[in-house]
């Protein structure tokens, strides 16, 4: 792994809840999870991009370090020494292990000192000022993200203007030669908005994004809007720039041959958090999430006599109000087990359906079966209208036990069922979900995967 001198940023436990507005019916507030417990980094000069379905968070991460939102929780460390960042990520560590006695805990107090002097969510007016110098921003739509009131070179000169860059004179000679260097000539500059196309807009929010000569660029899905053929002159423009000007990019896209194009490193977002991060030729060549895998088997082969399995997702992409416990993946997953985070409502569905389907002729005779009722975080009972006599006991755990083998993931969290004295209630126990964390793996290359866990893997291979 790269050294902690060699990185230009990078964000810890980085969080952002945004609250809903739902009027006084309900008794307590509600929030979108949109990113949740993110660690990142990105090197100087580096390109790392960013990947994921629409909703997972990509955007959110992006204006989250330019600090355009504020966050929830978390940390994010500009240039900021390796001894600072490296006794911060100590601290944090020891507190995961060890919680707090006490708001008074010289650890936390120590934590907190940190993030005043050193993250940018503490940074006051005139440190935010220097800071904005150094990152920028551009922006997927150039229709909205330039002001049409403005002549293309005002619109380069206002971020000049704004830091005092020097004489009106200098000002708009440094935005003529911006623009030239993205490839617009003089007859340009004092033209509008409208009198370009899309391709030359977006040329001009690069010219303006490297006004004051920033070190870091958030790219959020830059040619997205854009034409083929204009999208291919605009990556390899970025690519010349990042050379010619040492630029570092943060590289948004749900493209992913694009940012196979343009990045050095690849994180993959699902449901706000990040599942996989590497190099991009060894996330592309041998992805570990089954999220990663099921992305790259949607790219196109241009080749037509090469077939490639596409893998297709069941369910959808969850409720980030109500995000899945555990594994947020898992009930998509095809690989999915009994830790990766099953709810007593999905398990307690899963069941009740389960012995019901009329697939057991063991279990016909079986007691009117009413819904799962759940008891607390790792169990639910199943009320009958009837008793349950030991026989069917060991019926309904053989049925359970087949539902397993054919696939039904939900169910692989059941870990106990029996039955109340008088035999009218099922009260079955779900195993404890594990959250999973990103684990290195070999290299650079790291996944949040209960797959990689060694204790936990080993247990899904002896059943």
């Amino acid at each position: 792994m790269s050294t902690s001198e060699e990185i230009l940023a990078q964000g810890k436990r980085l969080k952002v809840h945004f609250p809903v507005k739902t009027g006084k019916i309900l008794a307590e507030a509600l929030y979108v999870h949109a990113v949740d417990n993110v660690d990142f980094y990105i090197r100087k000069g580096e390109v790392v991009g960013l990947v994921g379905e629409s909703g997972c968070g990509k955007t959110t991460l992006g204006r989250l370090i330019l600090r355009l939102i504020e966050p929830t929780g978390g940390a994010l460390f500009f240039e900021t020494d390796s001894d600072t960042v490296n006794r911060y990520l100590q601290l944090l560590d020891d507190l995961e292990l060890n919680p707090l006695k006490s708001n008074s805990d010289p650890r936390l107090q120590e934590v907190r000192s940190i993030e005043n002097k050193h993250s940018i969510f503490k940074f006051g007016r005139k440190e935010m000022k220097n800071y904005r110098r150094t990152t920028h921003i551009v922006f997927q739509d150039p229709n909205s993200s330039l002001d049409p009131r403005l002549l293309i070179k005002d619109v380069v000169a206002e971020p000049l203007k704004a830091h005092h860059y020097g004489s009106k004179a200098e000002i708009y000679e440094r935005a003529v030669s911006l623009l030239a260097a993205c490839g617009l000539e003089a007859q340009f500059v004092n033209r509008f908005p409208h009198e370009l196309s899309g391709g030359q807009r977006q040329r001009v929010a690069i010219a303006r994004a490297l006004a004051m000569s920033p070190k870091l660029i958030i790219l959020d899905e830059p040619t997205s809007a854009l034409d083929v053929s204009v999208q291919a002159q605009v990556l390899n423009l970025l690519k010349k720039l990042k050379k010619e000007f040492n630029l570092s990019f943060l590289f948004i896209s749900h493209h992913l041959i694009v940012v196979r194009y343009m990045a050095d490193r690849i994180m993959v977002m699902y449901a706000g958090e990040v599942v996989e991060a590497g190099e991009t030729e060894e996330v592309f060549t041998d992805p570990l999430h089954p999220y990663t895998k099921a992305l790259l088997s949607a790219i196109p082969i241009p080749d037509a006599k090469t077939k490639r399995e596409k893998i297709i997702l069941q369910g959808e992409v969850p409720n980030l109000i109500s995000p899945p416990r555990g594994c947020r993946f898992h009930p998509r997953c095809p690989h999915a087990f009994e830790v990766c985070g099953w709810s007593p409502k999905e398990a307690g569905e899963a069941f009740t359906s389960a012995i019901t389907s009329g697939r057991y002729p063991a279990l016909n005779n079986l007691p009117t079966v009413e819904n799962a009722v759940e008891t607390d975080e790792t169990s639910f009972e199943v009320r009958v209208n009837g008793n349950i006599g030991d026989d069917e006991l060991v019926e309904i755990r053989k049925a359970i036990e087949s539902e397993i083998s054919e696939g039904n993931r939900a169910l692989k969290a059941v870990k106990e069922i029996n039955k109340s004295n008088d035999g009218s209630t099922l009260i079955v126990k779900l195993h404890p979900f594990k959250v999973p964390k990103l684990a290195l793996v070999k290299g650079e290359h790291t996944v949040s995967c209960h797959l990689y866990s060694e204790q936990v893997t080993q247990v899904a291979l002896n059943k």
